[in-house]
């Protein structure tokens, strides 16, 4: 058996406590975000390329469509950023570091994560190839303990969870192959070129396409048209998969307690205008939960091919020629512009030289100094909208900023159950202690076989700081508490949701108050090394408390 305590708590320990005063219920955990505070990562380099961590809220101006905006947040995080010393008076906590879990214990708490995301949608085999060699190399130079690494392709097919077994790494690697269309399009056509005469009307991009099916089947009666709408339907289908899966990898990160960072090794996508919010919606789910995407253009420095070849064709006309070249480098640009959109938005970093490995060396590292700016939009309407972002400090000179380029507005408002469930949602995926309320946490457990145990976690809350709420002849409050289970690789298991009930009558009002209240969380569990992450949040004060703890059970 072990217990841990995270705050020292005056007043007895609760007592039995009659029905219609304090009930729990049970509800299913559900986690949701929203962005009614628009997240804004900042990340300031000098003529060197090194992160500056030097400048204060006050250096900032934020504007939101023209119009300016207030800095309600600020904060600077990275890995030179010193983490800050607990409150005077409070008891130690249990860290949440790269050390030993308890005396005498191997278990070493992991702090870092970093997702390998392969795109294996888009990369061509010449260049997978090479990224698959520079991330072996990379693999071979070990894992630390307190980092764990996750490898996952944008097709799906591939996938390996957050592990730090370099064996696993490395077996799993070597599967990741291109993926092969399930219908190729011939006379071939760019997804870029028929977007641009479907949805812009580019009567130029129609006639590169006629002088494509004219070098490649001469003398063919082919509309140009119904080649265009075939590559139109299936480019933005891959799109919209392709950004689904984006986005269910950045709630895989979201779900890991520590530093999170996303590495997609890509050449780029191309996305239209109609689907930009798709891009935006990932942006805005990554920055919400902390989650940092570095790029890594696996095309590296690339260049145009002037003459504008066609494989398997003949020659095309000197037009056509000049008119492949053009909007080859027109898509080119395109899918950069993505993989920077990325990076840029969410507080990370681009690589597109020819040095892969390096590439990987740079981008797993966190940066030394993130800033995030936080504002809720003045009159900001839930009509759907994009809203442009720019940043600037008051004396750039001799530096340059990287920093989100813009969000979506809400479609619709946010009631007070939806930000109640989105606050305590984003508080479970994260490892800050909060402490607004007062929480000890002890643990038990006993195993029911070699293999099994039963695991049992005990909140005691201080409700003396509780707002609480007169209606009729009761003291009223509502507090949820979620108690969530991570395994030794941080990987989220289950968790428990409870609602306490408080309708405090007058006469037994200080008696309860000094009491506090016990909630207890039941787990099956197998052996081996667990995280729990314990939050709790009342309605009426929307105070929020929050602590991390470490379990092995042998």
């Amino acid at each position: 058996m072990r217990s841990w305590t995270f705050f020292l708590l005056a007043g007895a320990l609760a007592a039995q406590t009659p029905p219609g005063e304090v009930t729990t219920r049970e509800e299913t955990p559900t986690f949701q975000s929203s962005v009614n505070l628009v997240r804004v990562p900042v990340v300031i380099r000098d003529k060197q390329g090194h992160t500056v961590g030097t400048f204060h809220k006050e250096d900032f101006q934020l504007t939101d469509r023209g119009k300016q905006q207030y800095i309600s947040q600020f904060s600077i995080e990275g890995s030179a950023v010193p983490k800050p010393p607990a409150p005077a008076g409070a008891a130690a906590e249990i860290p949440w570091e790269p050390e030993a879990a308890a005396p005498g214990s191997k278990l070493v708490i992991p702090t870092r994560f970093t997702a390998f995301v392969f795109d294996d949608v888009h990369l061509k085999i010449g260049d997978l190839m090479n990224a698959r060699i520079a991330a072996l190399k990379y693999i071979e130079q070990g894992i630390r303990p307190q980092d764990r690494v996750a490898l996952l392709t944008l097709s799906g097919k591939v996938t390996l969870e957050f592990t730090n077994d370099p064996a696993k790494f490395k077996e799993t690697l070597m599967k990741i192959m291109p993926v092969v269309p399930a219908h190729k399009v011939f006379p071939p056509a760019s997804f870029y070129v028929a977007d641009q005469w479907l949805n812009r009307d580019n009567q130029e991009a129609l006639a590169l396409e006629g002088g494509i099916i004219a070098a490649c089947l001469p003398g063919a009666h082919i509309d140009p048209k119904d080649i265009l709408r075939e590559v139109a339907n299936t480019g933005e289908g891959e799109a919209i998969a392709t950004f689904r899966t984006l986005s269910n990898i950045v709630r895989l990160l979201s779900a890991m307690p520590g530093d999170r960072t996303m590495i997609l090794v890509s050449p780029g996508m191309y996305l239209p205008d109609e689907l930009q919010k798709d891009l935006s919606e990932s942006i805005d789910r990554a920055t919400r939960a902390g989650v940092v995407i570095n790029t890594l253009d696996a095309r590296g420095v690339y260049t145009i091919d002037p003459v504008g070849d066609i494989p398997g064709c003949n020659s095309p006309d000197p037009r056509t020629s000049q008119l492949i070249s053009k909007y080859d480098s027109w898509e080119n640009l395109a899918q950069g512009m993505v993989l920077e959109d990325l990076a840029h938005s969410t507080g990370g970093t681009t690589n597109s030289d020819n040095d892969l490995l390096g590439g990987f060396n740079r981008l797993a590292t966190p940066p030394e100094y993130v800033y995030y700016l936080g504002f809720y939009p003045k009159d900001l309407k839930p009509d759907g909208k994009y809203h442009e972002i720019k940043v600037k400090l008051a004396n750039l000179k001799g530096f340059s900023l990287e920093a989100r380029r813009g969000y979506w507005a809400p479609s619709h408002e946010e009631d007070a159950a939806a930000t109640a469930t989105r606050e305590v949602g984003e508080a479970v995926f994260s490892r800050d202690v909060l402490r607004d309320l007062s929480i000890e946490i002890h643990s038990e457990f006993f195993k029911t076989t070699e293999e099994d145990a039963k695991l049992k976690v005990t909140t005691h809350l201080d409700i003396r700081q509780l707002p609480l709420r007169k209606q009729d002849d009761r003291n009223r409050d509502d507090v949820t508490l979620v108690c969530a289970l991570f395994d030794g690789n941080g990987n989220y298991i289950k968790g428990t949701q409870k609602v306490v009930e408080l309708r405090l009558k007058d006469e037994n009002l200080e008696r309860r108050r000094a009491a506090g209240v016990t909630v207890n969380s039941n787990f099956d569990v197998k052996i081996g090394p667990y995280m729990v992450r314990v939050v709790v949040r009342d309605a009426e004060g929307r105070q929020m408390a929050a602590a991390n703890g470490v379990v092995e059970i042998p």
